[in-house]
């Protein structure tokens, strides 16, 4: 018998087996009966072994979710902590002109826009469908907006942000 049974070579032994007791009236020899108990235990060990990559797998899986979490609770946490930066030192920087040298650095402002739309705002020309909902275009409300078009339920806003060099 060789040792590098597959797992789906003890179900091949078991009906060869089966095959030759039934050609001997249901007796099975010693010997076809150790090969039996051998492929089984090979076969269960193989199994083992399998399963147990299954589960350190899963395991890995499990593992890299929540270390994706993790970071990503990381990153919120520094994009937090940034804007609510970028806000404490922007009047400062509106106070003191559009460009400020702080050392090597230099602060200055940023205009910039931004879609503001409405709760419930559903306007089909101005959305992307996702099924069971309108999820609002802001682009393309933006730029009919400032084509002159008004777009009920929408406004632009323009903004000031910081920049740092």
């Amino acid at each position: 018998m060789s040792t590098d049974l597959t797992l789906y070579d003890c179900d091949e032994i078991i009906r060869l087996v089966e095959e030759k007791a039934s050609e001997e009236d249901g007796v099975v020899s010693d010997e076809d009966m150790q090969l039996l108990v051998d492929a089984q235990t090979k076969s269960i060990e193989k199994l083992g072994k399998l399963i147990g990559y299954v589960k350190h797998l899963e395991a890995f899986v499990d593992s890299a979710k929540a270390e994706r979490e993790r970071i990503k609770a990381r990153e919120d946490s520094a994009k937090n902590r940034l804007e609510s930066i970028k806000k404490y030192l922007l009047p400062y920087v509106q106070h003191h002109g559009k460009k400020v040298q702080v050392g090597t650095f230099t602060l200055g402002t940023r205009k910039s826009s931004a879609v503001i739309v409405a709760d419930g705002f559903n306007n089909p020309m101005y959305c992307t469908v996702i099924p069971e909902s309108l999820q609002p275009d802001k682009n393309k409300i933006k730029e009919s907006i400032k084509a002159g078009i008004e777009v009920k339920g929408a406004i632009l806003e323009e903004r000031e942000g910081l920049t740092i060099r």
